[in-house]
């Protein structure tokens, strides 16, 4: 990424930054960690690397340890900031986003949602910042658009990403999701899919799901941070749409003219040609 594009991409991250420095201003910020797979770790090291970077001293709740959900219930007495993390999971296949924040919503209104994908949303005083610039501001009319946190890997030192990188050793690896999200392209069985964001959640590490990446020349997949990943270490990447407007929103909002190594993959038959080609 060139220097304009770099400038380019970065904007969004400073209204972001401002937006929530101002929120916080004099508060205690409770950072609320959306419970997910192994992508959502890349999200939240982006996340916090952006945290460190801005200033920003927070508390951080696990939404997968019920411990923490009462923390959550407990605190939304006192003046704190509530800090949701950005996720896919404010849509009909996965709404644990919306009902955790709609739950803390009894309790206070000092909320502040990171980019997001919203297919469904609630109405909140505080601010909403959507991942694309399509169907999420259509569900969440109000809000502002930021890259998905893991983006922001994008623009610090790569060391702060992914240490001691070596080589390539393979051409190519196939990264394709085995749950409800999977499109009915039958590249789930292939023998050699590895569906990677199944194989840890968001607290796992984050840095080892990049250095499994890492391996590869070409990252064929249709699970999005893979996609992100891959690219953020200047991979090929193939990318196919989900079973709903997420992927391809995000490529439109954050991947395409930024990432010129990345192309979406829309068509079934298209996305199997490439496989049978790259394995040879």
């Amino acid at each position: 990424m060139n220097g304009d594009k770099l400038a380019a991409f970065e904007a969004p991250f400073r209204t972001l930054a401002q937006d929530l420095k101002k929120a916080s201003a004099g508060r205690p910020v409770i950072f609320m960690q959306n419970h997910g797979n192994y992508g959502d770790a890349l999200i939240r090291l982006g996340t916090l690397r952006f945290f460190e970077d801005i200033g920003l001293t927070i508390r951080e709740l696990d939404m997968g340890s019920r411990v923490d959900k009462l923390q959550a219930i407990a605190l939304g007495l006192t003046p704190a900031l509530f800090v949701y993390s950005g996720s896919g999971a404010w849509s009909r296949a996965c709404e644990v986003g919306y009902r955790n924040v709609r739950r803390q919503m009894w309790l206070t209104r000092r909320l502040f949602v990171l980019p997001t994908t919203f297919e469904i949303a609630p109405t909140l005083d505080a601010p909403i910042f959507v991942r694309d610039i399509a169907d999420s501001m259509e569900a969440a009319p109000k809000g502002t658009f930021c890259h998905d946190m893991a983006f922001y890997l994008a623009t610090i030192h790569p060391d702060r990403v992914l240490r001691d990188r070596t080589p390539a050793t393979k051409p190519v690896g196939l990264v394709f999701r085995t749950d409800n999200e999977a499109r009915a392209h039958g590249l789930a069985n292939h023998p050699e899919n590895f569906d990677l964001s199944a194989n840890g959640d968001h607290r796992s590490d984050a840095a080892e799901f990049l250095r499994y990446l890492d391996q590869f020349d070409h990252v064929i997949t249709d699970r999005l941070h893979a996609a992100i990943g891959a690219a953020l270490l200047g991979k090929r990447v193939s990318l196919a749409p989900g079973n709903y407007f997420k992927i391809k929103a995000i490529y439109d909002s954050s991947l395409k003219g930024y990432f010129d190594r990345v192309d979406l993959v829309e068509n079934d038959e298209r996305l199997r040609h490439i496989v049978e080609d790259a394995l040879g």
